[in-house]
């Protein structure tokens, strides 16, 4: 589970950053441990990824953006580092893609051993791990350029993806997407477009590819697109996630522990979260078996 959020000024340059921070504080439970976004303004893109929270914050503090892409990462694929944090930039013909997403990429390790093939290396591999949102993002980079005929993910997902010219550095469209498995939330007035993981809105139409297209300032036309969580696998991520959901738990009482001084049920706890890791690491050998 992982929280997105975009938010660009319609009307002027006003920055959108304390915005984002309140939306963030709004769903902030879907992930506290890896945190990246895309800043855009008339003159540039920034991009900036952290481990924790206080960086993030006060990068967002200091630099001020119109329009903002922010990720939050609650790990399923790999540890909490740098180079698994959204968003993932990947270049293509004469054109960049800024990509963050949130779900699971249950076919990831098949995608990225065909991507291998076509000499694609993942930014995010680390030894034999590697982010499995990155295998989404080559996948829907690669359909999107005509050199795949379709989408080959199969899991939850809810994304969007910044398309700019690699040779001006203007963004072109915003393309953003959910599927029955994923949330991904729309607003928009006069002054504002948003997108959300979480909020009082309503939720993007599953299954349609849909994008911002900043030339004709306006939402383009959607595209039908079916990426798809097959049943098989539904019953094993809900374990997972459950596992999950129990080390982040622990983590953070671990954390805090530590930072009052109180080492020896600190050391405890990190029994306790490497028992859940074997747990976790077991459950993905007996789906891994199963298919």
């Amino acid at each position: 589970m992982c929280g997105i959020i975009y938010a660009k000024n319609l009307k002027d340059n006003q920055p959108v950053n304390n915005l984002v921070k309140v939306l963030y504080q709004n769903q902030k439970e879907r992930g506290q441990q890896g945190f990246g976004f895309v800043g855009l303004d008339a003159k540039r893109i920034a991009v900036y990824r952290a481990t924790d929270e206080m960086c993030i914050l006060k990068y967002l503090n200091e630099r001020q953006h119109d329009e903002i892409i922010f990720h939050h990462r609650f790990p399923t694929s790999t540890q909490n580092t740098i180079k698994t944090t959204h968003p993932f930039i990947i270049q293509m013909n004469d054109k960049r893609y800024y990509f963050a997403h949130n779900g699971v990429i249950q076919n990831a390790d098949e995608l990225k051993e065909k991507h291998s093939k076509m000499g694609i290396r993942y930014a995010s591999a680390e030894g034999m791990a590697f982010n499995d949102s990155e295998a989404l993002a080559w996948a829907f980079c690669l359909w999107l350029n005509d050199r795949q005929q379709r989408i080959e993910a199969e899991g939850s997902a809810a994304f969007v993806c910044l398309e700019v010219n690699g040779k001006t550095s203007r963004a072109q469209k915003l393309y953003f997407y959910r599927n029955t498995a994923a949330p991904l939330k729309i607003y928009k007035d006069e002054t504002l477009l948003l997108l959300a993981s979480e909020g009082n809105y309503p939720l993007v139409k599953e299954n349609w590819l849909c994008f911002w297209d900043y030339q004709r300032k306006q939402l383009g036309k959607c595209e039908f697109l079916d990426i798809q969580n097959p049943d098989r696998f539904n019953g094993y991520f809900d374990d997972e996630l459950e596992i999950e959901d129990n080390i982040m738990a622990l983590e953070q009482e671990r954390d805090y522990l530590v930072s009052i001084g109180r080492y020896a049920e600190a050391e405890g706890i990190d029994d306790e979260i490497e028992g859940l890791k074997c747990q976790l690491k077991e459950a993905k050998r007996r789906w891994a078996e199963g298919r």
